[in-house]
C-alpha cells in the first residue's frame, strides 16, 4: 500500500467497517488513492470468503488502465488477480479476484445471474460520472441484496456526489470522506470573444507553453473539435519542436489514448486535447495547466418526437472544477477558462442526470425483464420523467419487444441478453436468418456511429453505404470502427461474415429501407407534396430534406436520423421505401379516425373519416350520412364545444330548460339542467330512447320536454309548475307567458287593467322572489315595472293614472282599482 496517499489514513476503518456492515458510501476528493488502493486492501479480507470483487469503472479506457497498475501493484500481469472485462474485450481466469468491468457488464451480469454467483462486493467507482447503467446497477445490486443475497456488499466511491441522497438510497449507509492531494490551481478567465474555438484554443496553449514547463490538459467537447484544435495548434509557427500534441477521447484506438495517458519521454512536452473522458477517471502526470473550453456535448432526448439528439452545451460548476483541479495534481498549476468570469455565475451547479435526458429505451427493456411493470413499481435514485418511460413502452410494443400486456418477448429477452440496442437489435433479429443478414450487421455499424459524410451531400443512408465500399469520402479510422462493429454484430448473432461493402452496380435502396422499418418503424415519413422537402413522421412531427436533395422524388422514407426539434427538423439519414413495403409492415396498424364538424348552413353533422397510419394520413372520406353509432360519437366530440345548440332545439324546450334552471337557484334537487351537463349525459335522458337517430333532423322530431320532465319525479314536476310556472293567470282568467331571466328574475307583461282586483304580486321560487310585473298601456306600451304590486296600487299607481286619463280617456282608471272588475280597459258605453 501507498502509504503517502491520503486513503492510506481509512484503509483500516474501511476494512472493520465491511465486518459490520453491508453498503458503504465514500467521497473521496482527486488525488485520495481511493481507485488504486481501496480494491487492493479489500480483495483479501476474510469476510469476502474467498468470493471477488467487481469494480465499476464508467470509461473502458479507465477500467483497461486501472487493471494494468492494479497487477502491476501485485507484480503480475493483468487477467491473474486483477482482471477486467469491457466490451469485445477481457482479461480475466479462474484467479482473479478484483474484475474491473464497465458498467454495460454489470447490468448484464445480473440480468443472467440476479444472485451475483462468486462476488462478494461490488464498487461503483467514480459514481458522480452517473450513466443510466450505474443507475440501473446500483439498483439491482441492491434488489439482489435484499432479496437473494444478504452477505452482498456495497460500496460507492466518488469525488462530488450527494452522499446523503446515495446513503439514504443504499438504507442509511454510512458516510465517510477523505481529502484529496491537490495542490493549489490558479485560475483566469479569457473571453474569446468571436474567434473558433480551435484558434482561441491554439493562442492560449501558445501562451500555457511559455509561462510553465509541464505538460498542457485542453479540455474540449468532441473529437470534431479536438482534430480542428489539433491542426490549429501545429500549425502555430512558435509551436516548441518538442511538443506532442495528442488527441484523447472515447472512440479513439486504446494503443493512442494509452499514449495520450503515459508519461512524456524526456525533454518532450505534451499537449493533450481530451473530451471529459479526463476530467476525473484517468490519471495523467505531469499535467500542470489546463484550458477548458467550458463545453461538453451530451445526449438528450425528446419525447414529443421520439429521437436523441448529441447537444453542445456549458458545462456544470461542479464540472469545471474537477477540469481545473486536474492542474494541481504533482505541483501548483494554472488553468485557463475560455469564457468570461461573468458567465461563470450562470452555470448550473452540477449537470442534468442523464437518466433525466437521455432515451429510456434499453431501461425500460431492462427493468421489464428485471420484473418490474410500470414506472411507479421501479426504485428510482432519480426518477425520470414519466413521460419518457410511457414513450420507451410504446416503442418497445411497436418493435415487438414488449407485448400489449407489458411482457417482454422472445426477442426482447434476446436483444436485451445481447446488449443491443433495440432498434438496431429489432433489425437484426428480423434478418438474423436471410441472405441480408450481413448487410443488416453493416447497416446497424454504419448507424451506430457518427454520420460517416455530410449531410451536405445528401441523407440516402444507401450512399453512405457506397461510399463506406469504395473508399469515396470517408476517413480510415471511421471506416475501421464500423468494420469492427458490423464483425461485432455478426458473431454475436452467428452471421456469416462476407467482404465488407457492397458490390459495384448493386442497387440496394429499397432492401435497406425495408430492413429500417423494423428498427424505425415510428420514422417511417410520408411525402406532403410531390416532390416537396416536407415530410411526416409516424408520430406526427414534420420533418424536411434540404431543397437540392436528390430523395426529394421519394414520396416515402425511413428516417434514420433527424432534428427532434418541437417544431419541425432537418433529415440527416434516410432511406426510400415503398407503400407496399410500408403496408407490409405496418398495415395491421393502419386505423380509421373520424373526425365530426358541424355545418351550420345546413343544419348537418358531417364526417370525416381518413385513414391513419399513426399520425400519417393515407386517404380521406367526407360523408354527411352517419351510422347511429357514428351519430353518437359526433355528439360526443361537438356538444362540449357546440353546446345543446347543435340539435337545434325547439323555443318550447328552450323555455321549459330557462323555468327549471332558474328554480334550481333556490332549490339544489332542480341542479342538472345546464347545458354542458345535459351534454354529457344526453346517452341517458335522449339517446337511451332513441338508440336508432342518426342525425339532428331525427332528434328535432322526438318530444324533447317529455325527455326532459321525465327526469324529475312527479313531486318535482308539480313543485316546478307551482314555483316557476310558464304562465300567469290573471284575475279576469286571461293566461300570459312569464318570462324567466336567471339574473332579473321572472317577469310578466301584462296590460294594466287585466289585473285589476289583484292585491300583491305572486310568490315564486319558494316564495323566495316575488313576480315582476311590467304594466302596460292600451297601446301595449311600458308604463310601470314593479316586484310590489301591493304597494304600487296604494301609491304610484294615481300618478299613472291621472297621466293615462288624459292620453286615454277611453279607457277605465278608477280611483279604487282594487275594487274594480279586471279585464278590457276601454269604459263600457252608456
Amino acid at each position: 500500500m501507498n502509504q503517502a496517499l491520503p486513503i492510506a489514513a481509512l484503509l483500516g476503518d474501511i476494512q472493520r467497517h465491511f465486518q459490520r456492515e453491508s453498503n458503504l458510501v465514500l467521497q473521496a476528493q482527486p488525488g485520495a488513492g481511493k481507485s488504486t488502493q481501496v480494491p487492493l486492501a479489500l480483495m483479501e479480507q476474510d469476510y469476502l470468503s474467498g468470493q471477488k470483487i467487481l469494480m465499476l469503472e464508467p470509461r473502458r479506457l479507465a477500467a483497461k488502465s486501472l487493471a494494468t497498475y492494479l497487477a502491476a501493484c501485485l507484480g503480475e500481469e493483468v487477467g491473474q488477480r486483477i482482471g477486467y472485462q469491457i466490451r469485445h474485450e477481457s482479461k480475466r481466469s479462474a484467479a482473479t479476484q478484483v474484475e474491473i468491468v464497465t458498467e454495460g457488464i454489470l447490468t448484464r451480469r445480473l440480468q443472467s445471474d440476479p444472485e451475483l454467483s462468486g462476488v462478494g462486493l461490488v464498487i461503483f467507482d467514480e459514481f458522480h460520472e452517473r450513466s443510466i447503467h450505474s443507475d440501473l446497477g446500483l439498483m439491482f445490486c441492491l434488489e439482489a441484496q435484499q432479496a437473494l443475497r444478504d452477505d452482498l456488499k456495497l460500496l460507492v466511491m466518488s469525488a462530488t456526489i450527494d452522499t446523503d441522497m446515495v446513503s439514504e438510497y443504499l438504507g442509511g449507509a454510512k458516510v465517510m470522506h477523505c481529502p484529496g492531494r491537490t495542490f493549489p490551481v490558479s485560475c483566469e478567465y479569457a473571453d474569446v470573444g468571436d474567434r473558433r474555438l480551435e484558434d482561441a484554443v491554439a493562442l492560449q496553449v501558445k501562451r500555457a507553453l511559455a509561462q510553465d514547463s509541464g505538460d498542457i490538459l485542453v479540455f474540449l467537447p468532441g473529437a470534431r473539435e479536438i482534430q480542428a484544435a489539433k491542426r490549429a495548434i501545429e500549425q502555430l509557427p512558435e509551436l516548441p519542436n518538442n511538443t506532442q500534441v495528442l488527441p484523447l477521447y472515447g472512440s479513439l484506438p486504446f494503443a493512442e489514448q494509452q499514449q495520450a495517458i503515459q508519461p512524456a519521454k524526456d525533454g518532450i512536452r505534451k499537449v493533450i486535447l481530451a473530451t471529459n473522458i479526463a476530467e476525473t477517471s484517468l490519471t495523467i502526470d505531469g499535467i500542470t495547466q489546463v484550458i477548458d473550453s467550458g463545453l461538453e456535448r451530451f445526449s438528450e432526448y425528446d419525447p414529443s418526437s421520439g429521437m436523441t439528439r448529441l447537444q453542445l452545451g456549458r458545462i456544470s460548476k461542479a464540472s469545471a472544477e474537477q477540469r481545473l483541479g486536474r492542474a494541481g495534481r504533482t505541483r501548483a498549476g494554472h488553468g485557463y477558462r475560455l469564457w468570461r468570469e461573468s458567465q461563470q455565475a450562470g452555470l448550473s451547479e452540477f449537470q442534468t442526470q442523464p437518466i433525466c435526458r437521455e432515451d429510456l429505451c434499453s431501461t425500460v427493456l431492462e427493468l421489464m425483464m428485471w420484473g418490474f411493470k410500470s414506472y411507479a413499481d421501479v426504485p428510482w435514485l432519480t426518477p425520470p420523467n414519466p413521460v419518457h418511460f410511457d414513450t420507451s413502452m410504446q416503442l418497445l410494443q411497436l418493435l415487438g419487444l414488449v407485448s400489449e400486456s407489458g411482457q417482454v418477448t422472445a426477442n426482447g429477452e434476446t436483444i436485451a441478453g445481447l446488449g443491443i440496442e433495440p432498434r438496431l437489435g429489432a433489425m437484426l433479429l428480423a434478418h438474423q436468418d436471410t441472405s441480408d443478414a450481413w448487410l443488416a450487421c453493416q447497416l446497424a455499424a454504419l448507424l451506430s456511429e457518427r454520420d460517416v459524410l455530410s449531410s451536405r451531400t445528401g441523407v440516402d443512408i444507401e450512399h453512405r453505404l457506397k461510399a463506406l465500399s469504395f473508399g469515396q469520402g470517408v476517413h480510415p479510422m471511421a471506416k475501421a470502427a464500423i468494420k469492427r462493429n458490423a464483425k461485432s454484430w455478426a458473431k454475436r448473432l452467428r452471421i456469416a461474415t462476407a467482404d465488407f461493402g457492397l458490390a459495384a452496380g448493386v442497387q440496394i435502396g429499397a432492401q435497406i429501407g425495408a430492413m429500417l422499418l423494423h428498427a424505425f418503424p415510428d420514422r417511417v415519413a410520408r411525402q406532403r407534396q410531390s416532390e416537396g422537402r416536407d415530410y411526416t413522421l409516424y408520430n406526427g412531427k414534420s420533418v424536411a430534406l434540404r431543397e437540392e436533395d436528390p430523395m426529394r422524388r421519394e414520396p416515402w422514407l425511413v428516417v434514420a436520423d433527424c432534428d427532434g426539434q418541437r417544431s419541425g427538423g432537418r433529415i440527416y439519414l434516410a432511406a426510400s421505401v415503398t407503400q407496399s413495403q410500408v403496408m407490409e409492415h405496418l398495415g395491421d396498424r393502419q386505423q380509421k379516425v373520424s373526425r365530426y364538424f358541424y355545418d351550420g348552413d345546413k343544419g348537418q353533422i358531417r364526417a370525416s373519416t381518413d385513414l391513419m397510419l399513426g399520425r400519417i394520413r393515407l386517404a380521406n372520406q367526407s360523408s354527411a350520412k352517419l351510422s347511429p353509432e357514428q351519430f353518437v360519437e359526433a355528439l360526443g366530440q361537438l356538444l362540449p364545444e357546440h353546446g345543446l345548440e347543435v340539435l337545434q332545439p325547439s323555443d318550447k324546450v328552450q323555455f321549459w330548460l330557462k323555468r327549471v334552471r332558474w328554480l334550481a337557484q333556490y332549490n339544489d334537487q332542480f341542479q342538472g339542467f345546464e347545458d354542458a351537463e345535459l351534454c354529457r349525459t344526453i346517452d341517458q335522458w335522449m339517446l337511451a330512447y332513441y338508440p336508432k337517430a342518426c342525425s339532428i333532423r331525427d332528434l328535432k322530431a322526438v318530444d324533447w320536454q317529455s325527455l326532459l320532465n321525465n327526469q324529475l319525479s312527479f313531486e318535482q314536476q308539480q313543485d316546478l309548475a307551482k314555483q316557476a310556472p310558464s304562465h300567469y293567470r290573471t284575475p279576469s282568467g286571461k293566461s300570459v307567458p312569464i318570462e324567466y331571466h336567471p339574473a332579473q328574475g321572472p317577469k310578466v307583461s301584462v296590460v294594466l287593467q287585466e289585473v285589476f282586483g289583484e292585491l300583491s304580486s305572486p310568490l315564486l321560487g319558494f316564495g323566495q322572489v316575488p313576480l315582476c310585473f311590467e304594466l302596460l298601456s292600451p297601446a301595449r306600451r311600458p308604463i310601470q315595472t314593479t316586484s310590489d304590486l301591493a304597494n304600487f296600487w296604494g301609491s304610484s299607481y294615481f300618478e299613472v293614472a291621472k297621466d293615462m286619463r288624459g292620453r286615454y280617456p277611453k279607457h277605465r282608471w278608477p280611483e279604487e282599482p282594487l275594487l274594480e272588475k279586471a279585464g278590457r280597459s276601454i269604459k263600457k258605453k252608456g
